[in-house]
């Protein structure tokens, strides 16, 4: 067995800097550890092509989901990634394994996590479900291509449909299940899929590229990544019980430490036996009383295991004294967590002594449970010893099984294919011939082809220039009836009628829109059809320009006002004169437009020397209180 086991130094795969590995390699013969670059580590697992790699923290090397299953894409097929450290510190995973490391120390967590692994420990990274896909398609673009396109898209289609036969050949032989999808084309297949229920590194296809030709094969992935355990470890407890309408309960595991401290009303049986299991397998269960309760007796013989009871009972004062140092809500929890670490203390000399003895590479938990229900260390660990031999023995025979099978079905597939490339290469011959055949027999059809393009091209064509002219027409009679419009306008000037420019909207686009098109003069007046919106700047555009009057429909604002009265230009109301618009002119009349100005600039004037009145009243009001 060939592991990696990997830990950073410095860095992380979520900064910009560049990090630092330590790396630790073990297989049959060799161990050895280097510092690498995130490359050089990569590097290392394509040459080793190692059984497994192991990291504490898969997110150590990895900053998403995407690179996880980028990296693991390019894995050799058997490879698998396993995260050591789970809900368990890698600390103290090593020590229940007699493994010493220094936490501080990457290659000794690199370490660790390679030997774990090798010891059956941790969770494999999963990521791709137990199917693959298969993608077959062209490998070169058809282009644009000349007259003897044809014939090179139904070769290119030809060669796919082929490949697709081989394959869906393969498959059925393999017996597997699968679904394909084909896509037909031009002389055979542009695409096929084959979607196979089978992991990926079971199905006998690779990727490649050929003239004309590519495949892919890739696994499915799954919607989530999963970590799936190399072995079931158990964890082994010690349970203390106070019974009674309140039930307490307090669990440790063989190295003293609290893990869950409860109480609850009227807790069946069965519920305390759910929530004793849901934190391990109880190795001890204590109370106490002298005598045990009938409650503890029966908790005691679900679980099969050893029932530990203080030669008197407990009192009160040395509770109190065991469980100084932790909290507890109440007397239930008190008496229970005194019991679980009587029973500790009852047998911590002995479990101290069972680490000490314990070789590295054996689950010191498993050792200790067997040690308190009275199994001798010896024998366990020579049992521990056979079993990891034979579980060697298997899997080098699987794995030596599993070789042979193989080559049996490359050797025989590389014959086969021998065969079949001659054959393919004999009817690529048969089938140029024909196509030649083919090609000379349908040259009329050719032509008719090339002349039905020709006709199809040329209706596009006179389509296009009927929307044109359907275009040019519509411009057409809008410029007949401007000038038509135009027309009239000239004639009613001659009739008394004055022109005017148009404002639609009292803004700063449209008044620049009217001076591009029809231009803005000195002396114009200009019809604003709507004066919302207007302020001072508007205004202060059309003052620049000299113009003679406005005239407005609706209420201007009073700082345009301002500025038209502050300049004399008359604003005039729209419903006070006869008008009719014509797009950017109107017509007025001549003699109701200079009346309307007239008057407009007499109330400008009157405004003003009113104002000017009012200036000199308040002066000479102000003048005459300061007399007096």
């Amino acid at each position: 067995m060939k592991i990696i086991g990997v830990d950073i130094i410095k860095g992380s795969a979520h900064s910009k800097s560049r990090a630092r590995y330590a790396i630790h390699y073990i297989d049959e013969r060799n161990e050895w550890s280097k510092a690498a670059s995130r490359g050089r580590l990569f590097k290392y697992v394509r040459e080793k092509r190692p059984d497994y790699i192991a990291v504490d923290s898969i997110f150590e090397l990895f900053k998403d989901r995407r690179e996880l299953i980028e990296f693991l894409k390019s894995l050799p097929v058997n490879t698998k990634l396993v995260q050591t450290a789970g809900k368990i510190a890698l600390p103290s995973l090593a020590k229940r394994y007699g493994i010493c490391i220094d936490p501080k120390n990457p290659f000794d967590e690199a370490r660790a996590s390679a030997l774990l692994v090798k010891y059956g420990v941790g969770e494999m990274v999963s990521v791709f479900s137990d199917k693959t896909v298969i993608k077959v398609s062209r490998n070169r673009s058809l282009g644009k291509g000349g007259w003897r396109q044809n014939k090179y898209r139904r070769r290119v289609h030809d060669s796919v449909r082929t490949v697709c036969r081989e394959i869906k050949r393969l498959l059925d032989e393999q017996g597997f299940e699968y679904e394909e999808e084909l896509r037909p084309a031009y002389g055979g297949v542009s695409r096929g899929v084959f979607v196979v229920n089978e992991p990926r590194e079971n199905v006998p296809v690779n990727s490649f590229k050929a003239k004309d030709v590519q495949v892919s094969v890739s696994a499915v992935e799954k919607d989530r990544i999963e970590l799936i355990p190399l072995s079931r470890q158990k964890i082994y407890t010690i349970v203390g019980i106070d019974p009674g309408n309140t039930v307490g309960i307090a669990i440790l595991d063989l190295s003293g430490n609290i893990i869950s401290v409860e109480s609850r009303k009227e807790w069946s049986s069965s519920d305390v036996s759910e929530h004793i299991l849901s934190f391990g397998k109880p190795v001890i269960i204590a109370t106490d009383r002298k005598s045990p309760p009938d409650y503890i007796l029966k908790i005691r013989a679900s679980f099969n295991c050893i029932l530990h009871t203080p030669k008197d009972d407990i009192s009160v004062e040395k509770k109190k004294a065991l469980t100084s140092g932790y909290k507890t809500r109440n007397d239930h929890e008190r008496d229970a967590l005194a019991s679980a670490i009587e029973a500790f203390n009852a047998f911590k000399s002995k479990l101290r002594n069972v680490e000490k003895r314990v070789p590295e590479g054996y689950d010191i938990d498993e050792i200790k449970a067997g040690i308190i229900k009275g199994h001798s260390l010896r024998l366990m660990l020579e049992k521990r010893e056979d079993e990891r031999e034979k579980a060697e023995r298997e899997e080098d025979y699987i794995s030596r099984e599993e070789i042979t099978r193989r080559d049996r079905i490359i050797a025989n597939l590389k014959k086969e294919n021998m065969e079949l490339e001659k054959e393919i290469q004999e009817l690529k011959r048969e089938i140029e011939r024909l196509k030649e055949k083919i090609y000379h027999i349908s040259s009329e059809e050719h032509r008719k082809i090339r002349e039905l393009n020709l006709v199809r091209s040329l209706q596009s064509e006179i389509r296009d220039l009927r929307k044109a002219v359907k275009k040019r027409d519509e411009t057409i009679r809008e410029l007949r009836d401007k000038i038509d419009a135009l027309k009239k306008m000239k004639y009613l000037e001659f009739r008394g009628w004055k022109a005017i420019k148009v404002l639609r909207k009292f803004t700063k686009d449209e008044i620049e829109r009217l001076e591009n098109s029809a231009g803005i003069e000195s002396e114009d007046v200009i019809l604003i059809k709507d004066v919302a919106g207007g302020g001072k700047t508007n205004a202060e555009m059309l003052v620049k320009r000299k113009i003679r009057a406005v005239i407005a429909k609706g209420e201007m604002s009073h700082l345009a006002m301002e500025v038209f009265e502050r300049e004399s230009i008359p604003v005039i109301k729209e419903d006070d004169l006869e008008i009719m618009v014509f797009d950017e002119f109107a017509l007025v009349r001549s003699e109701q437009l200079e009346r309307a100005v007239d008057e407009a600039i007499k109330r400008l004037e009157k405004r003003k020397l009113e104002q000017i009145e009012e200036i000199i009243s308040e002066y000479r009001t102000r003048r005459f209180e300061e007399i007096r």
